[in-house]
């Protein structure tokens, strides 16, 4: 049996769209509160990677009617909104 303890394990593959989709998940809860549902979760998703990757891959992006919508509705703060992917950012744009 071949036993060598300094082998240690590869780095975990960042998958900046997987991320993004758990965080967002995961804020949907706080931003929605109990309209929360499958179709908010991916507006808010559509609405960060729109966001981001503008940043990223520096391209202007225009917020759509609907996206300015969800915004008012939900009285979600862009700029905190955004605190919770700045790492993901810095990952993406640096890669």
């Amino acid at each position: 049996m071949l036993k060598n303890n300094k082998i240690k394990k590869l780095p975990k593959a960042y998958d900046y769209y997987k991320e993004v989709k758990e965080k967002t998940d995961k804020l949907s809860t706080k931003i929605f509160g109990s309209d929360n549902n499958e179709f908010l979760k991916q507006r808010l998703y559509n609405l960060v990677i729109n966001l981001c990757n503008q940043v990223i891959y520096d391209y202007n992006y225009k917020i759509t009617k609907d996206e300015l919508y969800l915004i008012a509705d939900y009285n979600i703060n862009i700029d905190s909104l955004l605190n919770n992917f700045k790492e993901d950012i810095i990952i993406m744009k640096y890669r």
